[in-house]
């Protein structure tokens, strides 16, 4: 067993660091960080992920304004459709709005 005024060292058990603690008071005298590499994947393959994710987030970008203009020309291909039919047919009932069916 360790004297009472030696320091204490505790180990944390998320990031592996040693922390030097005095037991009377419980400050910490110092710390040591663990020194090991995180995940081990070097710069460039990390740079060259990151590369991937933005040509993916690009495309994914232009896809959907591509099906938001396809969307737009249905929408006004339908209104001029519609427009056209209520040309030829003035006399035609309106078309029910939400509201009437309460």
């Amino acid at each position: 067993m360790a004297a009472e005024n030696e320091a204490g060292k505790l180990t944390c058990p998320c990031c592996q660091a040693t922390l030097v603690v005095d037991r009377e008071t419980l400050a910490i005298f110092y710390f040591e960080e663990n020194r090991e590499k995180a995940g081990g994947a070097s710069f460039e393959d990390a740079l060259q992920e990151l590369k991937a994710k933005e040509k993916e987030k690009s495309s994914l970008f232009q896809k959907a304004m591509a099906d938001e203009k396809q969307r737009r020309s249905l929408l006004g291909k339908k209104f001029k459709e519609l427009q056209k039919q209520a040309a030829e047919n003035p006399n035609a009932p309106p078309p029910p709005r939400p509201f009437d069916f309460e």
